[in-house]
């Protein structure tokens, strides 16, 4: 059965959690079904929207904080994260601003739930994925605050600001390392999970610029994302968590409670292998 699988994958064993904006809550549907069955993780790694999912369960690793995490993304807005101003906006044009939006506000609501914890003193060893904007290379951290680490990695080009950090200036980790299974590899991993978001369902095309700068880049990252899952580095045993597609994109946060009930359903019929056509895992 796969469930029997799941328990029979080698140790250390990953939880990789990309990113996908209001598509994180699918993750956490994910992580309940797991946790449900002790399916349990010894490394959590975390790229933007799975940054913030892997440092709040990298505390709150049981049911109960479970219940705790589902209630943040259940009680989620859009204004906890995103605040538009129109004179910002124009000064991102003009090209006197690094982004559209600032994450004082992203950053205040992460402060709230992780506080000043360091990423060193987690419960469960915690890597969050961020790329060097000077670089474009994937920077991984395992040492300092949390909240600021999360804001780096979750900092989408142009609409968020970059971090500065430790010397680096970083943005979403999303940009090219969506996946990171190398990464899980470097930190000892033997087997991963990956706890994908849905991907994009196909529709009618977008005619405004914005939304179509959004899809192109999702679709950017999801094919990156599939080849890694095709060419896992060697020695490395992976299971990806099957997903249908979904309309919601990244910015959709008014859609979470029902995306959790949705995930944790999805997931939990496939743990008992009543969704025919699942991959088993490899």
């Amino acid at each position: 059965m796969t469930l029997e699988r799941l328990h029979d994958l080698p140790r250390p064993l990953a939880f990789v959690l990309p990113g996908g904006g209001a598509l994180g809550a699918w993750q956490v549907g994910i992580l309940k079904a797991l946790t449900e069955q002790h399916v349990r993780p010894d490394l959590l790694i975390g790229v933007s929207a799975g940054a913030v999912n892997a440092s709040l369960f990298a505390w709150n690793g049981d049911l109960d904080g479970l219940r705790r995490l589902e209630h943040i993304w259940r009680t989620i807005r859009r204004r906890d994260l995103m605040r538009m101003h129109p004179g910002r906006i124009a000064l991102a044009v003009s090209g006197r601003r690094p982004s559209f939006l600032d994450n004082r506000h992203g950053e205040a609501f992460l402060r709230r739930h992780l506080g000043h914890r360091q990423i060193e003193d987690a419960p469960i060893a915690l890597a969050l994925v961020a790329t060097d904007l000077a670089t474009g290379r994937p920077v991984t951290l395992t040492r300092g605050d949390a909240t600021s680490a999360v804001v780096a990695s979750s900092a989408f080009p142009g609409v968020y600001p970059p971090v500065i950090r430790d010397g680096r200036t970083l943005i979403d980790g999303g940009v090219v390392a969506d996946v990171p299974l190398d990464i899980a590899v470097e930190l000892g991993a033997r087997s991963a999970v990956v706890i994908s978001v849905p991907a994009l369902a196909a529709g009618d095309p977008p005619t405004r610029a914005i939304d179509i700068l959004f899809r192109a880049s999702t679709w950017g990252v999801e094919a990156h994302g599939r080849t890694t899952l095709a060419r896992p580095p060697e020695g490395l045993q992976v299971v990806e968590i099957p997903t249908p597609e979904s309309m919601i994109t990244t910015f959709s946060v008014g859609r979470t409670a029902q995306t959790i009930d949705d995930a944790h359903r999805h997931t939990s019929l496939w743990l008992a292998g009543l969704i025919p056509g699942s991959a088993p895992p490899r």
